[in-house]
């Protein structure tokens, strides 16, 4: 727009041309800004993109559900490992590992509503079919208690200890040995000596894998 249209009009005073200008120059500065406003963003917009450009956002999304699947997966073993360890102690396993593994239907149990009592359960039945794997009664006496007079001796399979290998120590068993003896010979070694026990029971176990 020019000055020079506005004056070809008839009637327009010169007051009346500079208004229509200054008009026209606030219209023409309000459009500009909005303009540059709208490009710079475009700009962001296009910056942003490009950051994700050859990202497949369905695979992405497939991948974060993964994770966060094995996280939760991984969360839910954990604390039913705790679970298993726990009862395994509070039924009184010689070898908690050992009876862990010897447990039917973990998979069931895992997803169990009543997980902790079912555990508990499956622990006792267990117990009832291998009494051997847990500790029965009042424990043993430890090294330097009073041995069983002869004429007390309980009733039923006596205990059996290996003979020391040497004058004066504590029994001393081979792992060949350790692994002849019986569930009550196992849990009157682990009395006496519950290293010696815990050192037999990983050999055993890295035998197995």
């Amino acid at each position: 727009m020019k000055r020079e249209d506005l004056r070809a009009i008839e009637g327009l005073t010169e007051e009346q041309i500079n208004e229509i200008m200054r008009l026209h120059g606030q219209d023409a500065a309000t459009y500009q800004a909005t303009v540059q406003g709208l490009q710079a963003q475009l700009a962001t917009a296009q910056q942003g993109l490009a950051a994700f450009e050859g990202v497949d956002v369905n695979d992405l999304r497939s991948q974060i559900t993964n994770l966060t699947n094995q996280l939760n997966t991984q969360a839910a073993e954990y604390a039913f490992n705790n679970v298993l360890r726990s009862a395994a102690r509070e039924a009184g396993a010689l070898d908690e590992a050992d009876v862990i593994q010897l447990l039917p239907d973990r998979a069931t149990l895992r997803e169990s509503k009543n997980q902790a009592e079912d555990v508990k359960q499956a622990f006792a039945d267990l117990k009832s079919r291998k009494p051997y794997l847990f500790q029965q009664g009042s424990p043993a006496p430890q090294d330097g208690g009073s041995e069983p007079q002869p004429g007390n001796e309980p009733q039923g399979n006596p205990i059996i200890v290996p003979k020391p290998r040497s004058q004066g120590g504590s029994a001393q068993p081979t792992l060949q040995e350790f692994l002849q003896m019986t569930g009550a010979e196992r849990m009157a070694l682990r009395t006496r000596n519950p290293a010696l026990f815990q050192q037999l029971s990983t050999l055993v176990r890295a035998a197995r894998h």
